[in-house]
């Protein structure tokens, strides 16, 4: 899917992206890394720089030199960035399917080449690319090679350690856990559900997108939150689907398995052209996940929040 910047910019949703720059406030800086921490056995460290907001990948694709690659949860098909994608030769062909994102119009993607993709010491595989002029820098000051997505996570268990600003794959089957929370892979984004007020609604996560929180108008209205929207804020995104308006003011309190959770802001707007094709009416962003050692586990399809 896309992302939303709250004064600014966005990334890819949907069929291509969802992860919206929603700036909410200091909230959206990644803490220090605190004390080093050692990962369990039975796990794969991926090299990563966590840098503003974002998780990056090294990545080596068909065997070139190494770029960084946003991690990013809410987009479907992996991206490639056009220039880099015309830089190492791939072939780009324009899509007859348009990316749904966020703005008002559904900017032009291109089919690409399916490519031998390498992280770190992982093993090469095999991943789906589309293509879309990215626009996004990475942590060296370079444009960014790409976005991971669902083409890349799927059948792994991977774990986002925001604290200690690791990242790093389980390479063995691990125990259930009462800590963990179911989630749907319908869309290709991960959901889960969380109770707002009584009511359950389905929420997307999204490791892309630097906001703490997205609810829908219509999921507003649905959950009885119209104050708190009518009391948010006029701001403005901008997205490869251009200009979107948003408000943006406080979150209502929500619960996701054993956690309460208070005191978010929140983004109150829909997806743009991806709204009827996420599957949720809230999205959980990174101005929430970064308090949080992450697993999202897409073999057992549960995740797990641990402080």
């Amino acid at each position: 899917m896309q992302k939303l910047k709250s004064s600014m910019l966005l990334l890819p949703c949907a069929r291509a992206t969802l992860a919206a720059s929603l700036w909410l406030s200091a909230s959206l800086a990644v803490p220090p890394a605190l004390a080093a921490e050692t990962p369990p056995p039975q796990t794969h460290i991926l090299p990563s720089m966590f840098h503003k907001g974002f998780v990056y990948l090294k990545v080596s694709v068909n065997q070139l030199p190494e770029a960084w690659m946003i991690l990013d949860s809410g987009t479907t098909e992996s991206i490639v960035d056009q220039a880099y994608a015309r830089q190492i030769g791939l072939t780009l062909t324009p899509s007859l399917v348009p990316q749904a994102t966020f703005g008002t119009t559904q900017p032009q993607n291109y089919n690409t080449d399916t490519v031998r993709l390498r992280v770190g010491q992982e093993a090469e595989g095999v991943v789906a690319f589309e293509s879309i002029a990215l626009g996004m820098t990475g942590p060296d000051g370079a444009p960014a090679a790409g976005m991971l997505g669902r083409t890349y996570l799927e059948g792994k268990a991977i774990v986002i350690d925001y604290p200690h600003s690791l990242v790093y794959l389980e390479t063995l089957p691990q125990p259930a856990d009462p800590r963990d929370v179911p989630m749907s892979l319908k869309t290709g984004i991960p959901v889960i559900a969380l109770n707002i007020g009584g009511k359950t609604v389905p929420a997307l996560i999204d490791t892309g997108g630097t906001y703490d929180m997205i609810i829908t108008p219509a999921t507003a209205k649905e959950l009885g939150i119209e104050k708190l929207m009518a009391e948010a804020k006029p701001a403005q995104t901008m997205g490869h689907g251009g200009a979107q308006a948003i408000v943006v003011g406080k979150a209502p309190e929500f619960t996701v398995g054993a956690l309460t959770v208070r005191d978010q802001r929140a983004a109150y707007t829909d997806f743009g052209t991806a709204t009827d094709s996420v599957g949720a009416g809230v999205s959980l962003g990174i101005g929430f996940l970064k308090k949080y050692k992450i697993t999202l586990n897409y073999v057992a399809q549960t995740v797990r929040f641990e402080r």
